[in-house]
């Protein structure tokens, strides 16, 4: 949440000082931590019992597969491998073994791999890359400049299927009555208009369709955007359980206002709590509001949207309190989440942002193409931990309906966050992770399942925000052994769920695995590239992106609130988002139907989110007062 997204290199340079600079003992607690050792190794529970008896997706694995586990496993844990080493370590309190003995390992390791694998791969990604050349000529002979081809990672988001929506969506709580025409002209003038030094348009994606021409993704401008179909206005007016409209009398039929019957339960506080003096109670009645915008953020969110126009849309949803909900949904090829709110800080509201602080500057050339080697060499075993997983529980394995429940929690104060990660040195990051696996095991407890953990893929941003903004897709991914087991105490987990994610930060696959995705998925024809990052054996993905800090405001009105869902990526049907805002923290959920038993209990899944974080607090607080 504090943490600065660094360029590429910057991010791999800080490795290397991590690992060769890190003090003895770093983490401090203050109380004594738990005194078993904590481990998660995802290849005993793979593996099954200790007598030698193989659980069914490794049965049906290759011996090769098989070896690149057990030499990964042995990687990820020197303290049964090494045993001797770890000795001589303890005694003589030195920690670098881990940094010198494993790596050289992985080095020695993925050199090997890397030996046997680029004779047999190169053949066929040249054969690729001259198609996909072939295809850029046919392009510009065809259609001019008029078509383009998507590169990088934009086309590994293409595949659109029933069972998911590759959409970023954002959900502003706004103050005021909604005006349309002046909400098209803000959006006309300060992002569809806006061009570059050349004269082209700045954001040029959001004047094309993207689709698939000679079996490669395309960007095709179009010839009129019609932003009266982009940008439409939904009234949720609940008066005596229905829903009207304050239009209602003079609509135009060509106007693009939609009238919705929700009929949402309860929408005329009845009982003496929910009135006040005879009328009804505000506070009862922005929560009917609000279950009114989670119901209609829920339809939307499994929507296709047309394929002949530009794969966004700006929904308002116009309350009855005085307020509305801006709701933002983005093609993720279109760029990612870090793009999509760098262009509402920067471009969308009214006074741009400052850029924000990056840290030191980047290595020079020698240590980045020094940085590049080296991660190259360890790339195999990084795309074994994104690929090697085998998650089985009721958030994973369901067929998908492709109907969403999008939820959101409560405020969860920054300044509680600060607090548990000053006090147990971690990281606010550490600490939301941390609350996510209480909550996933609370959530597997309430339906009998025993899980011991779960995987969750984790995007880590490469984008350089010392540059200009750009609409593209910038990151790597990691997968992460979530803890949830239940009868870990609050800090014992985020013990736990600390290592795991330091483990994360200093591994320099990532780098490898980003450049990797993005140079092979763009000569990949689509069918082919839309398998890349395949969510086979992930239970949910969690992201963590950081808002303005201050009081903002569009087209001259405030923003209060602010949440984001990330898309799911089917056979992955769940997706839990941070985002902080003016000190506060709003934790958003996407998942399938198929996957709870209501939307009760999607939201149980969030509210004990907020839950474990106040749990935390109170323990660290009162023992601290006690000591």
């Amino acid at each position: 949440m504090e943490g600065v997204t660094f360029p590429v290199e910057q991010r791999v340079y800080s490795w290397l000082l991590t690992n060769f600079s890190r003090p003895i003992n770093a983490t401090f607690f203050p109380f004594k931590p738990p005194s078993e050792i904590l481990r998660y190794s995802w290849l005993q529970e793979t593996l099954g019992s200790s007598d030698g008896t193989y659980k069914l997706p490794l049965q049906e694995a290759s011996v090769g597969l098989l070896a690149l586990l057990v030499l990964q496993e042995c990687i990820n844990g020197p303290v049964s491998i090494l045993p001797y080493v770890t000795l001589g370590a303890k005694k003589c309190k030195l920690h670098l073994y881990n940094t010198i003995v494993v790596n050289i390992l992985k080095t020695i390791i993925g050199l090997a791999l890397m030996t046997v694998l680029v004779p047999v791969m190169l053949p066929f990604l040249a054969f690729f890359w001259l198609a996909s050349l072939a295809v850029k000529l046919t392009y510009a002979i065809s259609f001019g400049p008029s078509v383009t081809k998507a590169e990088g990672v934009d086309s590994v988001w293409g595949l659109e299927l029933e069972e998911s929506r590759p959409f970023i969506t954002v959900c502003m709580l706004v103050s005021g009555e909604p005006n349309l025409e002046k909400i098209r002209t803000h959006i006309k003038t300060k992002v569809l208009d806006l061009k570059d030094e050349t004269g082209n348009y700045r954001f040029r994606k959001f004047w094309q369709v993207f689709s698939v021409k000679c079996g490669y993704y395309c960007w095709r401008d179009v010839d009129n955007l019609n932003l009266n179909e982009h940008v439409r206005l939904i009234n949720l007016s609940p008066q005596n359980h229905e829903v009207t409209t304050r239009a209602q009398d003079h609509l135009n039929p060509n106007e693009h206002v939609r009238l919705l019957n929700l009929n949402p339960l309860q929408h005329e506080p009845t009982t003496r709590d929910q009135r006040v003096n005879g009328n009804p109670n505000p506070v009862a009645r922005n929560d009917v509001m609000d279950s009114v915008v989670r119901k209609v953020v829920s339809d939307e969110g499994g929507v296709e949207l047309n394929s002949d126009r530009p794969p966004w849309e700006v929904l308002i949803l116009a309350r009855d309190d005085n307020r509305y909900n801006v709701v933002l949904r983005l093609h993720h090829a279109i760029g990612d989440g870090v793009a999509f709110m760098r262009l509402c800080v920067e471009t969308l509201i009214d006074t741009s942002l400052p850029p924000p602080n990056v840290g030191p500057k980047p290595p020079g050339p020698f240590i980045r193409a020094a940085m590049m080697l080296w991660s190259m060499t360890v790339l195999p075993l990084g795309l074994i931990q994104v690929v090697a997983n085998f998650d089985r529980n009721s958030l994973h394995g369901p067929h998908l309906s492709g109907r969403k429940i999008m939820t959101w929690s409560r405020n969860l104060p920054l300044s509680v966050l600060r607090q548990v990660k000053m006090a147990t040195h971690t990281t606010i990051n550490d600490v939301l992770m941390s609350c996510l696996a209480s909550a996933l095991a609370r959530h597997f407890t309430r339906r009998k399942e025993t899980v011991k953990q779960v995987t969750s893929v984790v995007p880590l941003s490469f984008h350089d925000l010392t540059a200009p903004l750009a609409l593209t897709n910038c990151f790597s991914v990691a997968t992460v052994k979530l803890p949830v087991t239940p009868t870990l105490s609050p800090l014992a987990r985020l013990v736990a769920t600390k290592r795991l994610l330091d483990g994360v930060k200093r591994d320099p696959t990532l780098l490898a695995v980003y450049w990797v995705v993005k140079t092979v998925s763009g000569v990949l024809p689509a069918s082919v590239a839309s398998l890349l990052l395949s969510g086979h054996g992930l239970t949910l993905g969690s992201s963590n992106v950081p808002g303005p800090q201050q009081d903002i405001s569009i087209w001259g009105d405030g923003v209060e609130e602010m949440v984001f869902w990330v898309p799911n990526r089917a056979p992955v049907g769940a997706g839990m988002s941070f985002l902080s805002y003016k000190g506060q923290v709003k934790v958003g959920l996407n998942v399938d139907e198929a996957l709870v038993t209501s939307r009760e209990e999607a939201q149980q899944l969030v509210d004990d989110v907020e839950c474990e974080l106040y749990r935390m607090h109170t323990t660290l607080f009162l023992k601290s007062s006690t000591l």
